[in-house]
């Protein structure tokens, strides 16, 4: 069973559009783990794909790989080495995409905590006072260091006995806090990564997925995505390729058919019917988007729709 699905509905601290952009073989999933305030996640990501959309108003979002790849990892346009540590604001918009099989650590800090106020990036212009990332590029025994003492914090509060968790939880918050702190003060370099408010290419194609990801269930064309931009179509794909290395017709296209995915996963209503989804999503040409659909995630859309139904009976296939 594919588990791209699950992965989507297990990540915390922001609001999020996953796009699969490729087939994969890797496993996906994310580890969960509470600590007091603080928000500790374990990812893989089972192949390439887009996330896009913004942080939670009061958590600061911390996030490093913790897989050993140079070129799979684009924030916003800019590539991130192995050692980088991504540091986020709340409400802030990202865009990342990824080209291959990756794995990450993040913290969701609260934003009023002291170590998130001491790393939080400088706000880059009144109209954008929470919009700026940083990336940070550590030495790379700094950034396992974190990784490990983030590895050790998963370890010791899932083994200890239930009546101890929220007493080990907040000692370890305590620790990270204190690794986080360290981790910033042995920073090699940091780099201010762009907004839309600077650098033309990127606000085009930030405001085109800001444009589309508040049209979460509606049938988005190219037309609707220059009107937005306000740019030519020719302008629009200079950026889109740059940013995102494909066109933004392609990209339409994933995010179609992942939208599909999504819709026959959670399964509303118990009599739509897979021709209405379908439909309701702006497929015309059902054999050629089944072929698609299939390439990407494994499977024709009536497997997906008959397993989830099945699910959602209590039967199994």
């Amino acid at each position: 069973m594919n588990d791209f699905g699950q992965y989507t509905d297990a990540i915390r601290g922001a609001t999020v559009t996953f796009l699969k952009s490729a087939p994969s073989s890797h496993r996906w999933g994310v580890k969960y783990l509470p600590l007091n305030r603080t928000i500790l996640q374990f990812g893989a990501d089972g192949g390439p794909g887009i996330s896009h959309g913004v942080t939670a108003p009061n958590l600061t979002t911390v996030m490093i790989q913790s897989s050993n790849f140079d070129d799979r990892v684009v924030l916003d346009g800019v590539p991130c080495h192995v050692s980088d540590l991504v540091i986020m604001p709340p409400d802030c918009q990202f865009t990342f995409v990824r080209f291959g099989h990756v794995e990450w650590i993040a913290w969701s800090l609260p934003g009023d905590g002291e170590v998130a106020r001491k790393i939080l990036p400088v706000a880059t212009s009144r109209e954008s006072p929470n919009t700026a990332k940083h990336r940070v590029r550590l030495p790379i025994p700094i950034a396992s260091g974190l990784i490990e003492a983030s590895r050790r914090a998963l370890r010791s509060v899932s083994d200890s006995a239930s009546a101890d968790r929220p007493m080990m939880a907040r000692e370890t918050e305590r620790a990270l806090m204190d690794e986080l702190a360290y981790v910033w003060d042995n920073r090699l370099s940091e780099t201010l990564l762009p907004t839309k408010y600077t650098v033309s290419s990127e606000r085009i194609v930030l405001e085109a997925l800001e444009f589309v990801r508040k049209k979460p269930e509606s049938i988005v064309h190219i037309k609707d995505i220059v009107k937005a931009t306000k740019v030519e179509y020719r302008t629009l794909l200079r950026a889109f390729e740059r940013y995102l290395g494909f066109s933004p017709k392609h990209y339409l296209k994933l995010r179609q058919l992942n939208l599909v995915y999504h819709e026959i996963r959670r399964g509303n209503g118990a009599s739509a019917r897979l021709a209405d989804i379908l439909a309701a999503h702006g497929v015309t040409e059902f054999g050629r988007f089944a072929g698609h659909y299939r390439s990407l995630f494994g499977e024709l859309p009536s497997e997906t729709y008959r397993r989830f139904r099945a699910v959602k009976s209590g039967n199994s296939l």
